[in-house]
C-alpha cells in the first residue's frame, strides 16, 4: 500500500526547531512542560500548521525596471544571484528603525531563519493573511530553488538554506521593522500529501465543511461540490451579511501603513464599499478588491487547507494572495481579487460559476493547538463578509450603505478654523461673551454650509454645529435622560447607553431660515420631549469642544440654557429614563456620563445662575 504524506503541525513544527532544521537566531528555545516554548515571541509564530518567520534589520531595493523580475537560477544562492546584478541595480538599506517600502519599487528582503530540508521533504510559502489584505506581491525565495513560494528537497538536502522576501507593494505604501513576520511557511512530508477527490467527499459525509447561515441565525450544511482540483467555492454576491456591501475596492491612498500597528486606521479612508446594484456589481481592470466566500467553512483538527491563488473561471486575475487556511479556522474566507480583464468584468447574484478551489492536505496527528484560540492569536476567525486587515478599525458596513435613517441626511457645518477662533482654548467648555454670542451665532446661519452626515463624521477640517441645550428646574436640578441602544433610533452607537443632560442635535435643510432656534425647537420641543408647563427662551452661554472620543472631535457644542416649570415627558426613542437630579448628586457621580455632559458638570452652579 502507498504511503501517503502528510502536513507538519505545530508539534512537528516545534521539532523541526529544537532539531535546528528551522534555525532561528539567538538563543535557542526551551520547552515548557505542555510542550509550547517558553519564548512567547517563537511561540506565536508556530501556528496550527505554519510557521512564520521574520524579516531581519537590512534589506536591498531593486532596480525591476531594468533586469525584470529577480529570481535566483538553480544551483546559486539568492545572494550570489544579488551579487550578480550590477551595483546601481541594487542599493541596501537598513530597515533598524522602520522603513517605507513604496508601490512601484521592489525590495528583496532576508529572512532572519534557515531551513534544512531532508530527504522527501518540501515547504510552501504563503504571504500572511493581514498581509495579503494590503495587496503587495510577497513571493518567497530560497537558496538554489528557482522557483517561487516552494522548496523542494532535490534542489539541496540536508544544508540550511537562506530564505528571502521579494515584495512589491501594488496599492499601499508599508512601513516594515525588523522582527515582523510578512509571510507563513508549511511543511510537508512525503508525497500525495493532497485529499484526492474521493477523500474529500468521505471527509463531506463525516464532517460538512461548507455552511450557509440562515435567517434565524442557524447554520445548516450546503451541497458541496468537489472538483479533481478540491472543493469548490464561490463569491458571496449578496452582501447579506454587511448591508448589500459584496466588495471593499483598494483607494490610492498615500498614508503609509505602518505594519506594527493593530485596530489603528479608518477602514473608510482606505477602502471604497461595492454595493450589489440591481442584481449585478462591476469590478475594473487594475483595481484590488476584498470580497468574501459564499458560505462559512469549517476546517476540522485533522485538515488544514490553502485556497488556489489562480483558477480557471474563464476571467484573468488573482483570485487570491494569502491561501493558508488553519485547522480550527471557521468563517468566510477572504479573496483578494485582482482583474485582468482589459474591460474589466461583471457578475450578477444569480452568477453560480466557481472561482476558486480549496486544496486539502492531511496531518500525521491533530495540532495541539488551533486557529480561533487565544495563543494563536486569531484575527480573523467567525469573520463575515470582506473582513479588511487587523490594521484598521472595523468597516462599517451599516454606515457605508447609508443604512442608519439619522445619518442619511445633510447636516449644518462650519470651517472649523472658523469655528475655533471664538475659542481661546483647544478644548473643555467656555463661556461667551453676550455680544460674542452673537456675532457667532451669525456667522453659524450666514456662512454655514451642508455636508453628508456619512461624509462628515470621520471630517475634522469642518465641523458639525450641535446646538446643545441643558433643561433647568428650580433648586439647582437639572433634567437628564439615557442614550437609546438602538443605532436605527439614535444614529450613533458610540453614545449607545450613555447618560446625558443635554438636549440637541444636527441641524438640516429643513430648519432654515432661523436654523438655530428652528433646530432646537424642533430637536427638544418636538421630537425629543414634551414640555407640559413654562420654559424660558434658550439662551447661548457658551461653546464646547472635545477630543476625548471620535465621535466628539467633529461637532461644535453651542451651549443653551433654559429653565423650565413643569412636568416633562419623553416622546422619541432616542430617550429613556428621564430624570430630574440635583447638581450635587452629578457631581458626586459623574462616570457614566456622555463625555460633553462630564464636561460641562462642574459648570452647571454658575450657568445655572445665567
Amino acid at each position: 500500500m502507498e504511503k501517503k504524506g502528510y502536513c507538519l503541525v505545530s508539534q512537528e513544527i516545534r521539532k523541526k526547531i529544537l532539531n535546528k532544521d528551522i534555525r532561528i537566531s539567538g538563543t535557542p528555545p526551551s520547552i515548557e512542560d505542555n510542550g509550547s516554548f517558553k519564548n512567547d515571541d517563537i511561540e506565536s509564530r508556530v501556528q496550527p500548521s505554519s510557521f512564520e518567520p521574520v524579516i531581519g534589520n537590512e534589506a536591498f531595493i531593486l532596480d525591476s525596471e531594468e533586469q525584470g523580475v529577480f529570481s535566483p537560477k538553480q544551483h546559486e544562492t539568492v545572494y550570489r544571484a544579488l551579487l550578480g546584478l550590477p551595483k546601481r541595480q541594487r542599493q541596501k538599506i537598513s530597515i533598524s528603525g522602520g522603513f517605507e517600502i513604496k508601490t512601484g519599487f521592489s525590495y528583496l528582503i532576508p529572512l532572519e531563519e534557515r531551513i534544512t530540508l531532508h530527504d522527501g521533504e518540501g515547504v510552501k510559502a504563503s504571504p500572511k493573511s493581514s498581509i495579503g489584505r494590503l495587496f503587495p506581491l510577497v513571493r518567497t525565495i530560497a537558496d538554489y530553488n528557482p522557483g517561487f513560494d516552494a522548496m523542494h528537497h532535490w534542489h539541496k538536502i540536508d544544508e540550511p538554506l537562506h530564505i528571502w522576501l521579494l515584495v512589491q507593494p501594488t496599492t499601499f505604501n508599508m512601513i516594515i521593522y525588523p522582527g515582523l513576520a510578512l509571510n507563513q511557511l508549511r511543511f510537508f512530508n512525503g508525497l500525495n500529501v493532497s485529499l484526492s477527490q474521493q477523500e474529500i467527499i468521505e471527509e463531506i459525509g463525516k464532517n460538512p465543511l461548507l455552511y450557509s447561515r440562515k435567517v434565524d441565525g442557524n447554520e445548516v450544511p450546503v451541497h458541496s461540490i468537489v472538483t479533481d482540483d478540491g472543493l469548490e467555492i464561490k463569491l458571496d454576491l449578496s452582501g447579506e451579511y454587511t448591508s448589500g456591501i459584496v466588495a471593499l475596492r483598494a483607494r490610492r491612498n498615500p498614508t503609509a501603513i505602518d505594519l506594527s500597528k493593530t485596530g489603528f486606521y479608518n477602514a473608510e479612508e482606505f477602502f471604497e464599499p461595492v454595493e450589489n446594484r440591481g442584481g449585478k456589481i462591476k469590478l475594473f481592470g487594475g483595481e484590488g478588491y476584498l470580497m468574501a466566500s459564499k458560505g462559512i467553512l469549517n476546517i476540522p483538527p485533522h485538515l488544514s487547507s490553502e485556497l488556489r491563488r489562480h483558477y480557471g473561471t474563464g476571467m484573468r486575475g488573482t483570485w487570491d494572495e494569502a491561501g493558508f487556511v488553519d485547522p480550527g479556522f471557521r468563517g468566510h474566507l477572504i479573496f483578494e481579487v485582482g482583474i485582468n480583464e482589459r474591460g474589466g468584468i461583471t457578475l450578477s447574484h444569480d452568477d453560480e460559476r466557481q472561482i476558486s478551489a480549496l486544496e486539502f492536505f492531511r496531518v500525521r496527528e491533530k495540532p495541539d493547538k488551533l486557529y480561533g484560540e487565544e495563543e494563536t492569536g486569531s484575527h480573523y476567525q467567525n469573520q463575515s463578509g470582506p473582513r479588511v486587515s487587523k490594521h484598521f478599525k472595523e468597516f462599517d458596513y451599516g454606515m457605508a450603505a447609508k443604512d442608519y435613517k439619522k445619518l442619511n441626511r445633510d447636516v449644518l457645518v462650519h470651517d472649523a478654523k472658523i469655528l475655533k477662533s471664538f475659542r481661546k482654548t483647544e478644548d473643555g467648555f467656555e463661556l461667551l461673551d453676550p455680544k460674542v454670542a452673537e456675532k457667532l451665532s451669525t456667522e453659524v446661519e450666514e456662512r454655514g454650509f451642508f455636508h453628508s452626515r456619512y461624509d462628515c463624521e470621520i471630517d475634522e477640517e469642518v465641523l458639525q454645529v450641535i446646538p446643545y441645550v441643558l433643561l433647568f428646574d428650580q433648586g439647582q436640578r437639572i433634567l437628564t435622560y439615557v442614550r437609546a441602544v438602538n443605532i436605527k433610533d439614535y444614529g450613533d452607537r458610540r453614545l449607545f447607553g450613555k447618560h446625558s443632560f443635554g438636549f440637541g442635535g444636527h441641524i438640516i435643510r429643513g430648519d432654515g431660515p432661523q436654523y438655530i432656534n428652528k433646530c432646537l425647537e424642533r430637536e427638544v420641543m418636538k421630537e425629543e420631549v414634551r414640555i407640559e408647563g413654562r420654559y424660558s427662551q434658550p439662551k447661548l452661554v457658551g461653546t464646547l469642544m472635545a477630543y476625548d472620543a471620535p465621535v466628539d472631535r467633529v461637532h461644535f457644542g453651542l451651549i443653551y440654557t433654559t429653565h423650565i416649570e413643569g412636568r416633562v415627558k419623553e416622546k422619541e426613542s432616542s430617550v429613556t429614563s428621564l430624570r430630574i437630579k440635583c447638581f450635587d448628586e452629578l457631581i458626586q457621580n459623574s462616570e457614566p456620563f456622555e463625555t460633553w455632559s462630564k464636561i460641562l458638570i462642574p459648570h452647571l452652579s454658575a450657568l445655572y445662575e445665567k
